[in-house]
């Protein structure tokens, strides 16, 4: 079930223009785990390309997320965070979030499909219990084994992915006053836009500019019947296989505890450790882990 919103836009971009990046509201320890691999389809250079480790060191250098650990494993360990994962949700070493930035799945050593397999029945699990996850530009793509946390995720994305340096992409943020795309934002202005099979109203919503960027024209959700809810957050407008494109959105399933994010933008390294879509970033790791505890004090129970 799609929810979209027409709230007065006006309102976002004045308190926006006001705002500044990289803040979050008081809160307790957030634990991060990372799983993360790179693909450089553009050729990009070390200070261009979003990499392993990038996205550790911003988040160790973002003062305004308080936690006490932020672990990145390799696909290439995958167990080390099925491990993690499979914690028991009282246990100090379970991380609160997992950021999927995995293009692929494990091509080392034996039994790579069975090793993916456990990583995402852990995963399914994590959210069962209370943990947040936020899929981060490559993790939606999907290649050969990927299927089952696709699944998991709500979406994949296929086919070619064009690298724009000239005009990039709008992220045309379509989610009303959602957190995630309305605190701390600096929007550029508003833009005219619809998309009848998302559920987005033909209105004017808030938009930033990205350039460079890499465009996914081929992502879509993969939801089927379901009676999970879905939360449109960002789109984009670009005249590539038509000009409706989906960037974003919240995936909460009645059996979760906490929610999915997605967020495609995140090629470009400047992009994507500063600014606008590093505060999406911050905000994604900060709604999924309130949004836990919220169900967990209104339910009155924790969970193992």
């Amino acid at each position: 079930m799609f929810k979209s919103s027409t709230q007065v836009i006006i309102i976002i971009l004045l308190f926006n223009s006001m705002s500044q990046a990289q803040t979050l509201p008081v809160h307790d320890p957030i634990d991060v785990l990372i799983v993360s691999d790179e693909v450089n389809p553009h050729g990009l250079g070390d200070a261009d390309l979003m990499q392993p480790g990038d996205l550790s060191s911003a988040l160790n250098s973002a003062a305004t997320l308080n936690t006490n650990t932020i672990t990145e494993v390799a696909t290439n360990d995958i167990e080390q965070a099925t491990a993690l994962l499979s914690l028991a949700s009282s246990d100090a070493n379970r991380p609160e979030v997992l950021i999927y930035f995995a293009h692929r799945i494990p091509n080392n050593g034996n039994n790579a499909s069975g090793r993916q397999a456990a990583f995402v029945s852990a995963v399914e699990q994590f959210l069962q219990t209370g943990g947040g996850v936020i899929s981060f530009h490559h993790g939606i793509y999907m290649t050969t084994g990927k299927q089952a946390i696709q699944d998991l995720l709500g979406s994949e994305a296929t086919g070619a992915v064009p690298w724009d340096t000239v005009n990039g992409q709008d992220v045309i943020f379509v989610g009303g006053d959602h957190f995630i795309g309305s605190h701390q934002i600096n929007y550029t202005g508003t833009t005219t836009y619809d998309n009848p099979s998302h559920g987005i109203a033909l209105n004017n919503y808030p938009y930033f500019n990205n350039t460079p960027d890499e465009r996914y024209p081929q992502m879509d959700f993969n939801l089927g019947a379901t009676s999970c809810d879905i939360e449109n957050l960002f789109e984009s407008n670009y005249p590539d296989n038509g000009n409706q494109h989906l960037l974003g959105y919240t995936l909460q399933c009645p059996d979760w505890l906490s929610k999915v994010v997605v967020y495609q933008p995140g090629e470009y390294q400047p992009n994507a450790t500063t600014g606008n879509n590093f505060q999406i970033l911050l905000n994604a790791i900060y709604h999924v882990t309130a949004y836990r505890w919220d169900v967990i004090f209104t339910a009155g129970f924790e969970t193992n």
